[in-house]
């Protein structure tokens, strides 16, 4: 995206509060040419008193001073007001508008991408392109405005010789000077965000991994990375500061010359009759700085600018992605039953042409209304995968994913994931309470009905041991809680989303025994009376399924209940072989050696 649709998208952006930006405007219009009049009547007054001390015409000149600076003062104030009112209120819309459209992307469009960048670009980057709205586009609009009214105002009471002489130097500060800062400073303020952006991101995962990184000893190595995203952030630092330091040299410079030329032409109008030195030459000389202060506003913000259109490319290349499943129906038929059906189903991730590999092969199955079937298989057998497209994260690229006996694309995405109830092996625990944790399955609910969620999820005792109860902090991920905790906690959500269809997606898979056998005694709790789609790795936690399909490279190898499978003695049986091998391992290596 070019800078010049950056620029449209943003101005575009503010057209619900230009009527404000207007009044912003034209605030700071009056404010600049107060400035230059109250400065014009002061240099005025010291002349008028100089030349004829009693003069009548100096009361004049400190009435209108007076009412110049309680101009100056209240344009100053709206001004400011309406700038960054204009400027906050869009940060807060855009910011909203972020999230509107980072939430359809997920999971399949932010899989790759890393928080710590994310939150920098939707909250860095979101204050970095608050000065565009706030400092920006006033000063800009201004910059050309304020000074061709005080060329203007010379040209009319003086001579017009004096807006020839200035005019050179005015275009080289709102034209010249300008162009050459951006230049000079535009690569680094892109490689000066990119870097606040890994700097973001790379904090976020120092803090987040660094228990392991101290167990690991990895902590110099992570020194070293941190020293080098510093390298790459000074360097666009000192290009910025380059620029700046250039635009603010050749802008004194520029102002001095033109002072330099405003009195050299002044001797010439003297000496022709046309200018009186001590009254007129001071007022000309206040005038022609202060109008360069106006043109100077141009300047001051390039550096700015070229950081907010780069913030905004950053955070408008995550807005602009496309969804990788959209709704296909305005509405949703009724719910028929809690069936599930996958017909002929294959799946690739990403790019079929670019040699990924097939995930699912050519799968079918069926799940009755109140029936529990499990998937089992190694790792990379394509188990989550069907989790995944019965939620509608992706699209099967062949066959039918079927809920209520219809294609999961005849609902829209929020009727679909309405239905359906997920514990899954990571699910997410807020950095808030853990009430608050647990409405997220109804957000509704009353604390009736979350008591009783707690109860059936097994968490009573647990939480009435708590000072706090359910408003205790669970800290962030859930730090302050165990593993057994954090999962008998999403199966409360479940319990009070009370979704007709339930997946378990390896809900136990990474706990210990105890923590297993609890949170299972919860899981039996939730699927009672409801479709299951149980999907694990232990073999431990599908005994009791009333059918389980065995997953290998994609496709269906088996299918039968628990005790048929192991009779057959195929790939069921030699997994659970594995397993058992495995738990009688470690239970010798736990028991304690003969004295």
């Amino acid at each position: 995206m070019s800078n010049t649709q950056i620029l449209r998208r943003l101005l575009a952006f503010m057209r619900p509060l230009r009527s404000v930006m207007l009044l912003s405007v034209s605030a700071r219009t009056i404010k600049l040419t107060m400035q230059a009049a109250l400065i014009a009547l002061a240099a005025a007054g010291v002349a008028r008193f100089v030349a004829e001390p009693g003069s009548a015409a100096i009361t004049g000149i400190a009435l209108g001073l007076v009412a110049c600076a309680f101009a100056l003062g209240l344009s100053n104030y709206v001004e400011t007001y309406t700038g960054h009112y204009v400027a906050f209120r869009l940060l807060a819309m855009l910011r909203n508008e972020f999230y509107d459209r980072m939430e359809p992307l997920a999971p399949a469009g932010t899989a790759a991408l890393r928080s710590g960048d994310a939150v920098s670009r939707v909250m860095n980057d979101c204050e970095r392109i608050e000065p565009f709205y706030a400092h920006t586009i006033a000063p800009v609009i201004t910059s050309f405005f304020v000074p061709a009214i005080l060329l203007a105002f010379l040209g009319h009471w003086y001579s017009m010789t004096y807006v020839w002489t200035l005019l050179p130097f005015m275009l080289v500060m709102v034209i010249v000077l300008p162009v050459v800062t951006a230049l000079s400073g535009g690569r680094g303020s892109e490689t000066w965000r990119h870097a606040q952006g890994e700097v973001s991101a790379f904090l976020t995962d120092s803090l987040q991994g660094i228990r392991d990184t101290v167990a690991f000893g990895h902590g110099e190595r992570r020194r070293r990375q941190a020293w080098d995203i510093g390298v790459r952030l000074k360097k666009g630092q000192d290009a910025l500061m380059r620029a700046d330091a250039v635009q603010r040299g050749v802008t004194e410079c520029v102002v001095a010359a033109a002072a330099v030329a405003v009195l050299w032409v002044s001797w010439d109008l003297y000496l022709a009759g046309i200018i009186e030195p001590l009254r007129d030459i001071p007022v000309v000389v206040a005038i022609a700085i202060t109008g360069f202060n106006a043109a100077q506003g141009l300047n001051n913000v390039v550096g700015d600018f070229q950081v907010s259109i780069v913030s905004a490319r950053r955070l408008f290349a995550l807005m602009d992605q496309k969804p990788t499943v959209t709704d296909l129906v305005s509405r949703s038929p009724p719910l028929a039953d809690a069936s599930i059906a996958l017909r002929n189903v294959s799946f690739t991730y990403g790019d079929k042409g670019s040699g990924a590999q097939v995930v699912l092969r050519n799968i079918s199955f069926e799940v009755a209304a109140g029936r529990h079937v499990a998937l089992v298989g190694t790792s990379g057998a394509g188990k989550s995968t069907v989790a995944n497209l019965l939620l509608r994260f992706w699209d099967a690229n062949e066959g039918q994913v079927l809920v209520g006996g219809r294609s999961v694309r005849d609902y829209t995405l929020e009727a679909l994931r309405g239905h359906i109830g997920v514990v899954s092996q990571r699910n997410y625990t807020f950095n808030t309470t853990i009430r608050e944790n647990i409405l997220m399955g109804r957000p509704g609910a009353t604390g009736a009905q979350v008591d009783e969620a707690v109860r059936r999820a097994h968490l009573k005792g647990w939480i009435d041991s708590l000072p706090q109860g359910l408003d205790t902090q669970v800290g962030e991920m859930g730090g302050r809680i165990s593993g057994g905790q954090r999962q008998r906690i999403a199966i409360a959500r479940a319990l009070l989303k009370d979704a007709p269809i339930l997946v378990l997606d390896e809900a136990t898979s990474s706990l210990d025994v105890e923590s297993e056998r609890e949170v299972n005694a919860a899981i039996r709790e939730l699927s009672t009376g409801r479709t299951t789609l149980t999907i694990a790795h232990r073999l431990s936690t599908v005994l009791n399924a009333d059918e389980i399909l065995v997953l290998e490279h994609g496709g269906i190898v088996e299918r039968g209940r628990h005790a048929d499978l192991l009779a057959r003695g195929g790939v069921y049986a030699r997994i659970f072989a594995l397993q058992r091998d495995e738990v009688d391992t470690h239970a010798a290596a736990a028991s304690p050696s003969p004295a």
